[in-house]
C-alpha cells in the first residue's frame, strides 16, 4: 500500500537492485565477499528489496551494499536489510511514498551525473514529495538517495518518472 501524493515533478522510488538481492540470497555473501547475517526480524527493519518494514518473526538478511559506485568520492559501503525468503521485488513506486517505510526524518541527497553529491537536506516524511520535486528540479541533480537519519543507512533511490524525464529532454 502506498500513499499517493501530488507533486509538480513526478518521481519513482525503486527497491534495491534485484541482482544484488538474488546474489546475497544464493551465496549468503555480499558484493565484498563478506558473510551476511540471516536472522529473525524483531519487526520494523527496513527491507530495501520490498520498500516496507519487516514483520516480527520474518527472516531477514543484513549485508553490505554500495549504493554509489566507484570511482565516485561518495562511494561507501553501508548495511542494508533484505527479505531472506525470496519475495519478488515490487515495481518502482511512482508518485507515492511506500506506506510506513519512511516513518521518521531521513536524509535526502541529490547526486549529479558523475555520482557526486550536488545537494542534501533532512526531510520529514510528510514533506517528502515536495522535497523530492524541489531537489529533482535543481540544475545538475540527476537522481536522489534517501538515507535513514539515525543510522545513516541507504534507504532507496528516487528518480524522475520516465514521463517527466522525457518532457525534460524533449
Amino acid at each position: 500500500m502506498s500513499t499517493p501524493v501530488a507533486s509538480p515533478i513526478r518521481f519513482a522510488i525503486a527497491p534495491i537492485s534485484p541482482e544484488f538481492v538474488q546474489r546475497v540470497r544464493a551465496t549468503l555473501r555480499d558484493d565484498f565477499g563478506r558473510t551476511v547475517r540471516v536472522s529473525v526480524a524483531e519487526g520494523g527493519e527496513p527491507l530495501r528489496d520490498q520498500l516496507r518494514r519487516a514483520a516480527p518473526g520474518e527472516r531477514i538478511i543484513l549485508g553490505g551494499y554500495q549504493a554509489v559506485a566507484l570511482p565516485s568520492e561518495f562511494a561507501a559501503i553501508g548495511p542494508v536489510f533484505v527479505s531472506a525468503d525470496g519475495a519478488d521485488a515490487p515495481p518502482p513506486i511512482r508518485d507515492a511514498l511506500p506506506a510506513g517505510y519512511f516513518n521518521r526524518t531521513f536524509a535526502l541527497r541529490g547526486y549529479d551525473a558523475l555520482d557526486r553529491i550536488a545537494h542534501s537536506t533532512l526531510v520529514e516524511p510528510e514533506r517528502a514529495p515536495d522535497e523530492f520535486a524541489a531537489m529533482l528540479a535543481r540544475p545538475g541533480v540527476a537522481y536522489l538517495h534517501a538515507h535513514f537519519a539515525g543510522h545513516g543507512c541507504f534507504a532507496a533511490r528516487i528518480d524522475r518518472s520516465e514521463s517527466d524525464q522525457a518532457a525534460r529532454s524533449g
